[in-house]
């Protein structure tokens, strides 16, 4: 494991220019901060044009920073020092058609360096990572898109990186593909090693990751470990059943859910906490049967959308 943190952003801003004269300025980045820890599967989501890959672009040092830097693996994202334990699969890519799946790997792992005398033992332990040794003498072209996606993330996990960048990574993957590289991740996680996710598939993204920063017109409007992101700050439900209550009040019933309708059926009702007491009172006061007090939990989801909902369609700078 490494003792530093794998990639620290620091007030990080990224403006374009556009228009006829070039004279309008686009700013995909507005000092943006977040650091991603040692071990650990980050997300890294937002809808279209939040900011996603050019925040990746800029960690990999495709393009250069406006203001505010970035560190990869404690190097410049520009230095070939942050590039020596990195890989990487963007969500768009494309191979030779005409090479084996096992022959592009060969070639992948010599243009990172890796020893020759162990070439050949590398891409076999990639392959069978993600269950492409059968199909490894295939050409690339006949590759379905699941197989195509499988190869690239082969070619992200060579060598065992201490860091891997992932844009999309189970796109086209049926749900047994996608079950596997979320093993693979999670398996990655268990040794110390450290990914950073973007993805669109939000359920996938609240399985796997342990912290999430959400973008939004390339500001972060939500930075924060999982846990503490689905839970609803403040929210409470009551489970009860009315028993043998001597009455029902009307602001009471009103209030409850049912999931089903027998007549003791287990009931619920949603508070603030600071409600919770008077809540409790007046159904013990009228004798019903408290079954349980539980804090609400909301998905990824949920929370996605209602921070982002606002947010304009578009493509990405």
């Amino acid at each position: 494991m490494i003792e530093r943190s794998p990639i620290v952003v620091q007030d990080l801003c990224k403006d374009y220019v556009s228009g006829p004269l070039r004279r309008t300025k686009v700013s995909a980045l507005k000092g943006i901060t977040f650091t991603v820890e040692s071990g650990s599967l980050f997300a890294l989501v937002g809808p279209n044009g939040a900011g996603k890959s050019t925040t990746m672009h800029l960690m990999l040092g495709f393009i250069p920073a406006t203001s505010g830097s970035v560190r990869v693996l404690g190097h410049p994202p520009e230095s070939h020092r942050s590039r020596e334990s990195l890989g990487f699969l963007p969500e768009v890519f494309a191979y030779d058609r005409f090479v084996t799946g096992r022959r592009l790997l060969d070639g992948f792992d010599a243009l990172a360096g890796g020893a020759a005398s162990d070439r050949a033992r590398r891409v076999e332990e990639v392959l069978e990572l993600v269950a492409l040794t059968d199909q490894a003498d295939r050409k690339v072209g006949t590759y379905s898109k699941g197989m195509t996606q499988r190869i690239g993330l082969a070619q992200a996990l060579l060598g065992d990186p201490e860091l891997v960048i992932l844009d999309e990574p189970m796109s086209g993957m049926d749900p047994a593909s996608r079950r596997s590289v979320k093993d693979i991740l999670m398996r990655r996680r268990a040794r110390g090693r450290t990914t950073l996710l973007s993805s669109h598939i939000l359920s996938d993204i609240e399985e796997l990751a342990d912290h999430v920063v959400i973008l939004r017109h390339g500001t972060i409007v939500a930075n924060a470990p999982m846990a503490a992101l689905k839970a609803e700050s403040g929210s409470m439900r009551v489970s009860f059943r009315w028993g043998e209550a001597t009455s029902r009040p009307a602001e009471m019933a009103n209030r409850a859910q049912a999931s089903d309708t027998g007549p003791d059926a287990v009931l619920t009702i949603d508070c603030v906490k600071e409600e919770l007491n008077s809540v409790l009172e007046k159904l013990v006061a009228v004798g019903a049967s408290i079954e349980g007090v539980s804090e609400r939990r909301q998905t990824l989801e949920s929370l996605f959308l209602g921070l982002t909902e606002s947010s304009s369609a578009g493509g990405e700078p």
